[in-house]
């Protein structure tokens, strides 16, 4: 299905781009993460808020990580960012309310390390390493 709304200039990742409300979780590699602003708006007036911005291996836009994600980012593998390349996290798609009141798709991340992870952040750190 092509939804309307992969359709607009929307800068970071959506629930959208990940397949939508109902869509089968993915698991994804964190390829860097800086600080970064998003425009929002909330009761009726524009704002610019920092955030930290989570770039994934596969994906051209970013995910902006609200405060529920950086949690569960940082249960996983602590909370200094600069360790967080090379490792996986599982995304998956749900309902929550926005600043207004309205039920909206969201991105979240599961806050269990994926099966794995350990394997993969190794042979991104060390390419000439093989796994049997």
């Amino acid at each position: 299905m092509a939804d309307y709304r992969t359709m607009f200039d929307y800068e970071n990742l959506r629930a959208w781009d990940l397949g939508g409300l109902g869509a089968a979780d993915v698991t994804v590699t964190i390829e860097k993460v800086a600080p970064g602003e998003i425009e929002t708006v909330e009761n009726g007036k524009r704002a610019i808020k920092r955030m930290p911005f989570v770039w994934l291996k596969g994906y051209a836009k970013p995910l902006g990580l609200n405060k529920t994600n950086g949690k569960s980012f940082a249960l996983m593998y602590g909370r200094d960012t600069t360790k967080w390349p090379g490792k996986r996290v599982t995304l998956y798609i749900t309902q929550d309310r926005n600043t207004s009141g309205e039920l909206v798709d969201c991105i979240r991340v599961r806050p269990l390390v994926p099966e794995g992870s350990e394997e993969v952040a190794e042979l991104i750190a060390r390419p000439g390493k093989k796994v049997a």
